[in-house]
């Protein structure tokens, strides 16, 4: 494991900065091609740096996001236990069984009233009937007495 640093700049830096590098004049003439060879390693080095850089950061935003999705589930989870505790309460203390219960006697009750009520309805439906057929009965036996009554006046003499 490696060590923390004191001065996070040396992470944050971006080191492709040429300036920073030093010129190869600066260095003896018999130096040149150990030193160019030495630079273009640093140079992959630094690349290698870089790019291993970028992953860890792209890293470590993917692991924060996945924190924070798993922290929201973790937070949706407990209310919806708490919801389920609630519920589970209410069973246990039997005032769902209260409640269902008279929920079933105000039905029952409604059930009654209503069966009397059709029961009512079927009656009047039966004494309307009756009443329709003697009605009809009675238009007839007018009907009829009204033909007699017009046969009977032409027959007579004016």
């Amino acid at each position: 494991m490696l060590a923390p640093l004191e001065d996070r700049s040396l992470l944050e830096r971006d080191d492709g900065d040429p300036q920073r590098d030093p010129p190869l004049a600066d260095f003896p003439a018999d130096l040149e091609p150990d030193v160019a060879r030495l630079a273009a390693e640093n140079a992959a080095l630094r690349k290698a740096l870089r790019e291993s850089r970028r992953t860890q950061r792209r890293n470590a935003t993917l692991t924060a996001r996945k924190v924070v999705d798993q922290t929201n589930e973790i937070y949706r989870l407990g209310e919806l236990n708490g919801q389920l505790q609630k519920r589970l309460a209410e069973y246990e203390s039997g005032l769902a069984i209260t409640s269902l219960a008279q929920q079933l006697m105000a039905l029952r009750e409604a059930n009654e009233q209503l069966t009397a009520a059709a029961t009512r309805v079927w009656y009047l439906d039966k004494t309307l009937c009756a009443a329709h057929r003697e009605c009809e009965l009675l238009a007839r036996e007018r009907d009829s007495a009204l033909g007699r009554l017009r046969t009977a006046t032409s027959e007579l003499p004016n």
